[in-house]
């Protein structure tokens, strides 16, 4: 990965991952959001459920990815993140177990997802596995017949 697609990725990674947790330890759990960096660099934070009338994940998500496509024709982001709380597969022992996931795509370079498995400790806290990353799913950049 090149060092400039990087720079962005951990741009909108470390806002995105420390929001989900805050939001896990606080309510128990979180909607989608996501995150853009404009052409020029700039960061925002999005959120499209309140523009929705029944907000369900996948459509929060869907909601993401398509005003995120509308801005990359545009040429006005180079880069953009979707956050959401996904199951995946536990390492040890089997089964499920949930995870912030944070999908990645950037104008000029491969799609990545960046995954941080957690759980509920008997105490109640939360615990938070190191994040891994595994390739992505293009959904905004290039040519995207169907999403």
């Amino acid at each position: 990965m090149q060092p400039a697609i990087r720079t962005d990725f951990n741009e909108l990674v470390m806002p995105l991952l420390g929001l989900a947790e805050t939001m896990l330890e606080e309510a128990g759990e979180f909607r989608p959001f996501g995150a853009r960096l404009a052409a020029g660099g700039q960061l925002a934070l999005i959120d499209v459920s309140p523009s929705l009338q029944e907000p369900s994940n996948p459509l929060i998500i869907d909601a993401l990815y398509a005003t995120f496509r509308l801005e990359a024709r545009a040429g006005t982001i180079r880069a953009c993140a979707v956050c959401w709380d996904a199951l995946i597969p536990r390492q040890h022992g089997g089964g499920l177990m949930d995870a912030i996931a944070i999908g990645l795509e950037h104008r000029d370079g491969d799609p990545t997802i960046v995954l941080c498995g957690y759980e509920r400790e008997l105490t109640g806290d939360l615990h938070f596995d190191e994040p891994v990353t595994a390739t992505g799913r293009r959904h905004v950049f290039g040519h995207i017949l169907f999403a």
